[in-house]
């Protein structure tokens, strides 16, 4: 991995499910519009977690909220 790779970290021990489903949805993202940066498929798939039918307790921030884009940078227009 290059030295300026960006990275996905966790400020804090995850739930296993959670942290699947949130970088899932980041890669399809990033996938489906490539033209959006990291942070902002991150955001986005915070999101789809958030609005989780099937599980409203993924709305509650231990599941999303440890999640940072690191070393992203500016995306070059």
């Amino acid at each position: 991995m290059p030295a300026d790779a960006p990275l996905l970290v966790s400020h804090w021990p995850v739930v296993s499910a959670a942290a699947t489903e949130i970088t899932t949805r980041l890669f399809e993202e990033r996938a489906g519009t490539a033209e959006i940066g990291r942070a902002e498929a991150l955001r986005r798939s915070m999101l789809a977690l958030m609005n989780t039918s099937d599980k409203p307790y993924y709305a509650h921030p231990l599941f999303w909220a440890p999640f940072v884009v690191v070393g992203e940078g500016a995306i070059p227009y």
